[in-house]
């Protein structure tokens, strides 16, 4: 085979071997996703790699450290549950607006509950980690500012930040991991809370204009 043949197969083989290395890669981050959404508040090698169908040797090829594995599992399941800003007309009633809202907060926290624990560990050791939920708090109040966007621009500035706080503060995780793990509420209970809070939040801002 003379040197063209030679590199034209050695082209040839190059993506294979990416996609090979994505596809394990892949099947890592899944696997140490899954048990942390079993759980399991610090997956171990030896059952992500089984679960993956690779050694462990293999797990520590793509990834320095757990932490670094960990590191990705979270920035995956945030940037499932962060989505897209709430699609809602600025004409809509504010009632409309709460019931939309609440709905997904309920539906993107009640997935991150299973993992909470694993997340409040990890952002404590890592920076990166720690950052990945601080853009989650980010991105949700930007959320919640465009949806009530009406009722915020018609309040004094100090008042309207006070209110965009108590909102973020009402809709982030934390909140839905005390109404549905610490006060032992159901999902429909903690909607129930959550609308009654946010209706609080809208009623004393409306008196402080």
């Amino acid at each position: 085979m003379d040197v063209d043949a030679l590199v034209h197969t050695a082209e040839l083989h190059q993506p294979a071997r990416s996609d090979r290395v994505a596809r394990t890669r892949e099947a890592i981050i899944a696997s140490a996703l899954a048990l942390a959404l079993a759980g399991e508040v610090a997956p171990i090698v030896r059952d992500i790699a089984k679960m993956a169908g690779v050694s462990a040797r293999t797990v520590f090829q793509h990834f320095a450290d757990t932490a670094e594995l960990y590191v990705a599992v979270l920035g995956r399941m945030l940037a499932a549950v962060a989505g897209e800003p709430p699609d809602v007309g600025a004409s809509w009633p504010i009632e409309d607006r709460i019931a939309l809202i609440i709905n997904q907060c309920s539906e993107r926290c009640e997935r991150l509950l299973p993992m909470w624990i694993f997340v409040e560990n990890l952002q404590r050791r890592s920076p990166e980690a720690s950052d990945l939920v601080v853009s989650l708090y980010s991105t949700n109040r930007m959320h919640l500012s465009r949806c009530f966007d009406r009722e915020l621009t018609a309040l004094p500035p100090d008042t309207r930040e006070r209110m965009l706080n108590a909102l973020a503060l009402a809709h982030a995780p934390e909140s839905w991991v005390m109404l549905r793990h610490r006060l032992g509420l159901t999902v429909e209970q903690a909607r129930e809370e959550l609308r009654f809070l946010t209706r609080a939040i809208f009623a004393d801002g409306a008196a402080r204009r």
